[in-house]
């Protein structure tokens, strides 16, 4: 079954991200999946906060692809690491430098049952990806304790 669960993320990957065929979100996710990705608040349920997610993508980076760099099943899990690249043709805080070509890697876990994917965790680095398009970051100073000073070893 892991097998065939690789071929449905592969599907997703270039269906909906290298085609912008969107509609078929619907069909490979579960109505009731529960997403916790990075950027999307509140870990919501359904497919269509990753259809805005793949609609918002497109039009920013218009002509940008997907590559999957490596994929890893285990049991009902894909482990999905991915790269995008792309030239930014949107706007984010007033910018809109258009002629910069950006990349950026993601990690996305998926979830499957029944051939559908039914939760679904993403990570990626915004920060390198704003500062590749052109946005200046600020420095933010991160108030979290390490886990030493936090009462854990």
């Amino acid at each position: 079954m892991s097998e065939q669960n690789k071929i449905i993320i592969r599907k997703l990957y270039d269906n909906a991200y290298n085609q912008g065929l969107i509609g078929i979100i619907d069909e490979m996710y579960s109505p009731e999946v529960e997403l916790h990705i990075a950027g999307i608040p509140e870990d919501p349920f359904g497919p269509l906060p990753i259809k805005q997610l793949v609609t918002m993508m497109r039009t920013a980076f218009p002509d940008f692809h997907t590559t999957i760099d490596e994929l890893i099943d285990s049991g009902d899990k894909v482990v999905a690491c991915v790269s995008f690249n792309g030239k930014f043709q949107g706007t984010f805080s007033g910018h809109s430098p258009g002629e910069n070509l950006s990349w950026w890697k993601r990690i996305d876990i998926y979830r499957l049952y029944n051939g559908k994917i039914v939760e679904q965790w993403g990570d990626r680095d915004d920060y390198t990806t704003l500062q590749r398009i052109g946005v200046a970051v600020p420095k933010v100073k991160d108030e979290r304790p390490l886990a030493r000073e936090a009462g854990r070893l």
